[in-house]
């Protein structure tokens, strides 16, 4: 159960920022004041902090669940989510650099597992 809780809350993590950069890429923000609420009232925006709320809820589950040290960390996992969906939705290029750190992120997520 305690991984469900935190599969899930990286899950919404991820979610989020998809949806924000979604968002501001259908409406970009200007340092108007009034461009600034159009872009936290459209709908990806408004949503992506939606999910970013139920993530930080469901974080507090998992800090019961889990040490710090191991928590937070594992919450880096959503990096590689954000490279592989940028890439097929939003046409951003993977590159070397970024497949050595995502390599290097799920090293250090799997030797602070191994270390629970």
């Amino acid at each position: 159960m305690k991984y469900l809780l935190l599969f899930s809350a990286i899950a919404l993590l991820s979610l989020g920022q998809i949806l924000l950069k979604k968002g501001v890429s259908v409406s970009p923000p200007e340092p108007q004041l009034v461009s600034l609420l159009k872009t936290l009232l459209n709908p990806y925006v408004f949503s992506g902090y939606v999910f970013y709320a139920l993530s930080s809820i469901l974080a507090l589950f998992v800090l019961k669940k889990f040490p710090l040290s191991i928590a937070f960390p594992s919450m880096s996992i959503t990096y590689i989510i954000i490279l592989i969906v940028s890439a097929v939705f939003f046409q951003e290029k993977i590159t070397l650099f970024k497949l050595i750190g995502i390599t290097l992120i799920m090293s250090g997520v799997v030797f602070l597992f191994k270390s629970e």
